[in-house]
């Protein structure tokens, strides 16, 4: 729910006065920091390296729809469907036909913030369809009735005790605080989910136009087994997230997981094709990329804008901002608070 500036100062004078919660997100913002400084120390020259990313980026969004159009004509070569969203409307419309074209009762996603922009879940439950969040951290706030307060941590607002309590009531499992526990009872739950899901939704942190894939970096496995085990695959992109070539990804993939989740590279990287090949034993029969503009053109056609199109969401700038420290994600209405 959006705020105006004069609902955001109401909601944060009253957030600041909660000093448990001030005292939790400054401990776990300062954990992702101490992180990130070690694994940044081992990187040679890292603000070099983060200079090429910038260029990078900058001359992508510079030839934005030239790189749109080359990723569509190799992605669909390499079988996939496209389909272009003006508005978080359509993006949900197309979401939504094909659930029913397919007659999908369960929806598996992975952790994506476009898909939490567009409000596709909700999109989708108001039409009777059950749509599973499986990242842990979705999976708690979506749990709780709400929203991510952080674009890599979502429940960084939950303690252990209240995640136990909220596992208690609406799963009906014994309470625990413990985060073994808490683990093993969501991947028994979203297992039994993964296996019957008709359908499976996800993000993706990069689309490389040069050989129409798309990449998606991750840490608990979830996305791999909702991109690989439901029958249709559905990818939603923001248009800002197309670079040139594949050799360009290494220095993303050095850069996110370090500034992101403090490591030298995540668990899982996959990087997406096609749908399923003769001979391969497993991954969707169908492909499905949502190209998603949603202000984004409005945003690239404005010089002092543009530079917005640049953030890889790595979420680093709310780990070492002191008012996010304060008033945490939910008190901004967005998506994408603070920084």
């Amino acid at each position: 729910m959006e705020v105006t500036s004069k609902e955001f100062k109401s909601k944060a004078a009253a957030k600041s006065q909660d000093i448990a919660a001030r005292e939790r997100f400054r401990g776990a913002t300062r954990h992702s920091v101490q992180s990130r400084n070690r694994v940044v120390e081992d990187v040679l020259n890292w603000e070099g390296l983060r200079e090429t990313a910038y260029r990078i980026k900058e001359q992508s969004i510079e030839r934005l729809a030239d790189l749109l159009e080359e990723f569509e004509r190799n992605a669909i070569a390499n079988g996939m469907q496209i389909y272009w969203a003006e508005n978080e409307d359509q993006a949900c419309h197309y979401v939504l036909n094909l659930a029913r074209r397919h007659q999908a009762t369960l929806i598996v996603k992975s952790k994506s913030m476009v898909t939490e922009e567009i409000r596709l879940s909700h999109a989708l439950e108001k039409a009777g369809i059950e749509t599973v969040e499986t990242d842990l951290g979705e999976f708690i706030v979506q749990l709780a009735g709400e929203a991510p307060s952080h674009i890599t941590t979502p429940a960084i607002h939950k303690t252990r005790e209240e995640i136990g309590k909220l596992f208690a009531e609406r799963l009906g499992v014994p309470f625990s605080s413990d985060p073994t526990d808490l683990t093993a009872v969501a991947r028994d739950l979203l297992r039994e989910k993964f296996l019957r899901a008709e359908i499976g939704i996800s993000g993706g942190n990069f689309a490389i136009a040069e050989t129409g894939e798309i990449i998606i970096v991750e840490n608990e496995g979830n996305a791999r087994l909702t991109t690989t085990l439901p029958r249709i695959h559905v990818a939603v992109l923001g248009i800002e997230k197309v670079i040139p070539r594949l050799d360009d990804l290494p220095t993303f993939l050095a850069i996110l997981p370090r500034s992101g989740t403090g490591q030298k590279i995540t668990s899982y990287v996959s990087l997406i094709r096609s749908p399923r090949l003769p001979g391969e034993l497993d991954g969707p029969e169908e492909i499905h990329v949502v190209l998603l503009d949603n202000g984004r053109s409005e945003i690239l056609a404005d010089p002092k804008m543009r530079e917005v199109l640049y953030c890889i969401r790595c979420g680093a700038c709310l780990n070492v901002c002191p008012v996010y420290q304060t008033v945490g994600g939910h008190t901004y209405g967005s998506v994408y608070p603070g920084p």
